[in-house]
């Protein structure tokens, strides 16, 4: 195998100029060389985004929860085979049989029928054990075992199961199965820590011109998405992999559990490389075949940042990377991908630039940068008044699934106010009904509908929101806040 890597930087620097990437940073490991580099700037002041910056590696994040769930299997303190009812006392979701039956290995291979519901997480003001409570809430879309639905609450949730099951916080375990083991000390799973450093680089986004955006902490949510690392301890992560579980000769993982965290569970398409085919989801990884080659791969996002991981076993060769842009990402990440898979495999050199880029332009289309954003207003003529005075309408509603939402008023404008999301304006349409803007799940953006309704004594007792489009609205009632 021969990298030229005078041209895979040209063609990182290509791309980062097309897509305004503001900073990168890569890891390259082959059997006899490991490789980092940075590239760009981490800040809007214009500082250097190197090899040991820290940036956030967003679902990179479920391979780690994935591998300390395995650990804590082999400890004994859980089983990935029995239903979580059988230890967690209380542990429901929507769908009684569901309740009865799901296991661990069905919420780590995103198989429990629950999709979406990207709304309800994070929320800081909660432990990660009493999100479990939240569960029975979320309605499913899809019976359950009946296929591969991705899963950022799922995920969120196994940390509050090991949390339960072991006494110790998810980020406390991760440090002690994961981190000290492999050094990796640039590598933090709570925001507040990872941004005390000065080498953290910042979230940016592109609208009409780059921004710098503030970082968003999504530390109960941690066990889907909240590590922040850096290209260095990144390589060694993916090393470990590499080496079957093996760290200097020593196992953290038993072969037969590392194997069965690589292994297929479940089919599920995804997007990748082109010229790639998607065999299936593993517990945190998502495995495809290139060209005859099996390779382990997952992506990681999160505002403003993104992340990619991936290695071929047969050749012991991958890479890592992070960069602090988070729309569009694919077109990079596997624009890159494809170059160092032809290289590792000894492939004719392909165009990559070409494939990922549109002919003729020197830079990505405004569209590109929004791809996340969606419009689920119906389609209606209806026209008529408020039914109450602005006051009834202000006030604090709650949802057993999402928790505490409220609605404000300022300058004669509504405001939601979703959780720690704060000022989602809101513009009256018809009736009770209001069109609610950028309202935020995960990386998406969504327009909604908001509908109030009155009790039997006509008081405005609560409102529909239609925060998951894959089911029915949600409904929040009124509170008073003692």
């Amino acid at each position: 195998m021969t990298m030229d890597y005078e041209k895979l930087f040209s063609l990182i620097r290509q791309m980062m100029d097309y897509y305004s990437i503001p900073g990168m940073a890569l890891g390259i490991i082959t059997p006899d060389k490991v490789h980092t580099e940075g590239f760009g700037i981490r800040d809007g002041a214009g500082h250097p985004f190197l090899p040991d910056t820290i940036s956030g590696i967003g679902s990179c994040s479920k391979s780690m929860t994935a591998f300390a769930v395995m650990r804590l299997a082999e400890k004994g303190l859980l089983d990935i085979d029995e239903p979580v009812a059988s230890y967690i006392p209380g542990f429901a979701l929507w769908d009684e049989a569901a309740s009865r039956q799901v296991t661990l290995r069905d919420m780590l291979c995103h198989r429990t029928g629950v999709g979406g519901h990207d709304g309800a997480w994070p929320d800081n003001s909660i432990s990660r054990v009493d999100y479990l409570k939240r569960l029975k809430y979320l309605e499913p879309n899809a019976p359950f075992r009946s296929l591969a639905q991705y899963s950022n609450v799922m995920y969120a949730a196994i940390g509050g199961i090991m949390e339960a099951v072991s006494g110790k916080k998810w980020e406390t375990i991760l440090r002690e199965e994961i981190f000290e083991p492999l050094g990796m000390d640039r590598t933090f799973c709570l925001m507040d820590e990872a941004a005390s450093d000065e080498n953290c680089a910042m979230p940016f986004r592109w609208n009409q011109g780059l921004h710098e955006i503030p970082r968003w902490n999504i530390d109960q949510a941690g066990p889907c998405g909240s590590v922040m690392s850096s290209a260095e301890d990144m390589v060694k992560w993916i090393s470990l992999h590499m080496e079957g579980g093996k760290k200097e000769g020593a196992y953290l993982l038993s072969p037969s559990d590392f194997m069965e965290m690589h292994r297929p569970q479940i089919l599920m398409d995804y997007p990748h490389v082109r010229g790639g085919r998607s065999l299936g989801y593993g517990f945190g990884w998502r495995v495809m075949e290139y060209h005859g080659a099996l390779v382990q791969q997952h992506t990681g996002k999160i505002e403003g940042y993104s992340a990619f991981q991936f290695y071929i076993p047969s050749l012991s060769s991958g890479a890592v990377y992070l960069q602090n842009l988070h729309a569009p990402d694919n077109p990079l990440i596997f624009a890159l991908q494809g170059f160092l898979l032809d290289a590792f495999l000894g492939r004719e050199e392909e165009d990559w630039y070409g494939m990922y880029t549109e002919k003729g332009k020197s830079h990505a289309p405004e569209d590109m940068y929004h791809h996340l954003e969606f419009d689920c207003l119906p389609k209606s003529s209806a026209r008529g008044p408020l039914s109450h005075g602005a006051e009834d309408y202000r006030g604090t509603y709650f949802h057993p699934g999402y928790g505490t939402f409220r609605v404000t008023e300022r300058e004669g404008r509504f405001y939601l106010q979703e959780r720690e999301v704060k000022d989602r304006p809101m513009t009256h349409l018809y009736y009770d009904t209001f069109s609610v803007e950028n309202v935020k799940e995960d990386t998406d953006l969504y327009r909604l509908p908001l509908t109030f309704y009155a009790d039997d004594a006509g008081d405005i007792a609560g409102f529909h929101l239609l925060m998951e489009p894959k089911v029915h609205p949600l409904c929040f009632k009124k509170v008073e806040m003692v």
